[in-house]
């Protein structure tokens, strides 16, 4: 009996120093680049520093994959500003950033400045997410519109929220006299680029301003930022204006349904994005061209992906190492933190042609 207690000890303690071995074994390793691998949260880590800039759209994401990227790579600093799409580009290009992040592809004369400086870029989509037309009219809470109504809208052709166009999309609500004020970003947005291309897109004849990060606006006032967007909103009764939805929920404003080709009245929910994202162009080079008549019934017209910008090879090595971690987390466990943020998480299909892409930058 004493014999059989005396080799079940030893076996427990045996068993005990082979768990303790593996464990010490597999929690990690390292290089001597300075960069390691936690297998039990699947994040690969380096260490440094990063600046980046550009889209406010995916700025609420992109500042929670940072905290939650250093929060488990101790080593690493990363800074990221939302200045703009256009502002971000021009940094990028300029140097004084080691990423850019817009909701529009570079321009072919962006895109070749860039390359000149610093060889082949890449367009990496991390995120996408729904244009909110958000709104702050007393008395009224669910507001539809309608293509045409929109475009109208920010053309500066309905003037008033009691307008024969937006009672058609509105039957039974009842709406304020209140005078329309629009609200328009002021700076080289990603998110004009994609709101205007929608109104190119589905109201030609109404909509005569164009497309782009900057357009030249037929009515409205200008706000730094979609931050500065919302805020202007929430500031003035009868006021309308776009930004990302995060910015909208986090303001309080009431965001409108807007009516799809199919005939639906759809909010810009993740699935709803995510739909209308399937009807997307996706090429070899992840230059996505969204469809903003898409024909699903849940699919919410007024979507977009957004890109962070590289060079396929860093200059800086190190950085490089830094990035490319940083990267492969944001496209990988990152995803999902996309619907708490009103994001919508990279279908799976895209999710695993972004991360070769993410892989093949050479650091």
């Amino acid at each position: 009996m004493r014999w059989d207690v005396g080799r079940r000890l030893v076996m427990l303690v045996l068993m005990t120093a082979l768990v303790a071995g593996a464990c010490g074994k597999s929690s990690s390793s390292s290089n001597s680049a300075g960069s390691t691998a936690t297998t039990a949260t699947q994040v690969a880590c380096a260490t440094g520093s990063l600046t980046g800039a550009g889209s406010t759209f995916v700025q609420t994401i992109a500042q929670q994959w940072i905290k939650d990227f250093q929060g488990k790579c101790s080593g690493a600093t990363i800074n990221y500003q939302g200045v703009g799409s256009g502002a971000g580009i021009t940094q990028f290009n300029a140097g004084t950033v080691d990423f850019g992040a817009s909701d529009a592809v570079m321009k072919p004369e962006e895109e070749a400045a860039a390359t000149a400086k610093g060889g082949p870029v890449l367009h990496i989509p991390w995120s996408a997410g729904g244009i909110a037309i958000e709104y702050h009219v007393s008395g009224l809470s669910d507001l539809k519109l309608s293509a045409d109504t929109l475009a109208g809208i920010f053309a500066g052709a309905i003037k008033k929220w009691d307008d024969a166009a937006i009672k058609t999309d509105n039957s039974g609500a009842s709406l304020p006299s209140t005078p329309i004020q629009v609200v328009h970003r002021s700076d080289g947005s990603g998110t004009t680029n994609a709101f205007t291309s929608y109104l190119t897109a589905v109201s030609p004849t109404v909509w005569k301003a164009g497309a782009g990060k900057d357009v030249p606006w037929p009515t409205g006032q200008g706000a730094k930022g979609s931050d500065g967007v919302s805020a202007a909103v929430k500031q003035t009764d009868g006021a309308i204006g776009y930004a990302e939805v995060s910015y909208a929920k986090g303001a309080g404003l009431g965001i409108a349904s807007i009516k799809n080709p199919y005939g639906s009245f759809v909010q810009p929910g993740a699935d709803n994005v995510a739909a209308a994202l399937a009807e997307a162009t996706t090429p070899d080079n992840l230059k996505i061209v969204p469809n903003f008549k898409p024909t699903g019934a849940d699919a919410y017209p007024i979507s977009t992906p957004t890109w962070v910008i590289v060079f396929a090879k860093p200059a800086d090595g190190a950085k490089g190492k830094l990035l490319k971690a940083f990267l492969e987390y944001a496209v990988g466990p990152g995803q999902a933190a996309a619907k708490g943020l009103y994001y919508a998480p990279l279908p799976q299909a895209l999710q695993d042609k972004v991360k070769a892409a993410v892989e093949s930058i050479q650091a």
